[in-house]
């Protein structure tokens, strides 16, 4: 039986520390909740947003149309985006490209930009990105990358995000906590104040926007990533969801049990420590998982029957950047619940 005694203690020793406010965790296996706990100022209940986390939503949703043989990870993405809205850079860039690639970071396409600075549509400013930055080589974390898969989706299958969502997870699994925002703001644990880091990211590039929330505005049920908010109005590939800790418990649970060959595939495929849109670094030992940027992650491994879920809103902080890196409250929460001491980071 796994041990789950020091999860508390550990997660109430990094919120002593100032790398989160608050943290919701749950430990699970294959059909079992073995360890639940709510940290500050939420409860077991909360909803959080789940920053890139979202990736797996979208990644759940790309494998159930791959299932269904609507799609494959060796579809070059060009055949599978309306055809005469790409650019002539675009289409060069892309030329062999493939949905493996996509979600496997592997594309070369650089990992960030504000669209909502540019404001025009999509394929004008990917046009922009793609002829002013150079191709990025192995493995490069892109939002991009992700907010790409998103429009493949809808055009393959014709439904937005929000109703795949629906269709594909939250029906079939039987889970009903979990959405694109806006959420209702009594349901959410605050993420954050404005957009500040943000707004220094697009100062260092000179770039300007005059839409930004008001600084010191608590932001609580709509999501923290300026480009899902921004930009694609609460639902984006990349990012977008909500949800408590019991559903993503469910989801996770569903990738314990299924014996689908692309999910498998999806678990097992490992590319410069990517699966198909899964991390497979050391951060999640002998499975895989994914992490957000305010402070959430899933992690699953299908040789230890188990799982966990972690979330905290590490930028909800009136000044400076939480201390330390939240791999580090991760790495010791998966390694505690494996008996096992977490590598040193490289």
């Amino acid at each position: 039986m796994m041990d789950v005694s020091a999860v508390g203690r550990i997660l109430e020793d990094y919120r002593a520390r100032g790398y989160y406010p608050s943290a919701v965790c749950q430990v699970f296996d294959e059909t079992h909740t073995l360890y639940r706990g709510a940290f500050g100022d939420v409860t077991e209940d909360t909803w959080f947003d789940l920053a890139s986390v979202s990736k797996i939503i979208c990644t759940t949703m790309l494998l159930a149309t791959m299932d269904e043989g609507r799609l494959a990870p060796e579809d070059r993405v060009l055949d599978r985006l309306p055809a005469g809205l790409p650019g002539p850079v675009t289409l060069r860039r892309l030329a062999d490209v493939t949905i493996l690639q996509l979600m496997t970071h592997t594309s070369g396409i650089v990992p960030w930009y504000p669209f909502y600075a540019d404001g025009r549509d999509f394929y004008t400013v990917l046009e922009h990105v793609l002829s002013t930055t150079p191709v990025e080589h192995g493995m490069a974390y892109s939002d991009l990358n992700f907010m790409l898969l998103g429009l493949i989706f809808s055009h393959v299958t014709g439904l937005t995000l929000q109703e795949g969502l629906e269709h594909y997870i939250k029906e079939p699994m039987s889970i009903s906590e979990l959405s694109y925002g806006p959420v209702a703001p009594g349901l959410c644990a605050p993420s954050c104040y404005g957009n500040q880091i943000e707004q220094r990211m697009c100062a260092e590039r000179g770039l300007h926007f005059q839409g930004w929330r008001p600084d010191g505005a608590v932001v609580r049920g709509t999501c923290n990533d300026g480009n899902a908010y921004y930009y694609w109005h609460g639902a984006s590939g990349h990012a977008g969801a909500f949800a408590t800790s019991a559903a993503l418990t469910r989801l996770c649970q569903f990738y314990l049990t299924t014996q689908k060959p692309i999910f498998l595939r999806a678990m097992e495929e490992n590319i410069c420590e990517r699966g198909l849109g899964f991390d497979k670094s050391d951060v999640f030992p002998d499975g895989c998982g994914h992490s957000g940027f305010t402070g959430t992650s899933l992690w699953l491994s299908r040789s230890h029957h188990c799982g966990a879920v972690i979330l905290t809103n590490k930028f909800f902080r009136t000044q400076g950047e939480p201390p330390g890196n939240s791999n580090e409250f991760r790495r010791a929460v998966h390694y505690a619940l494996l008996g096992r001491t977490p590598p040193v980071p490289v």
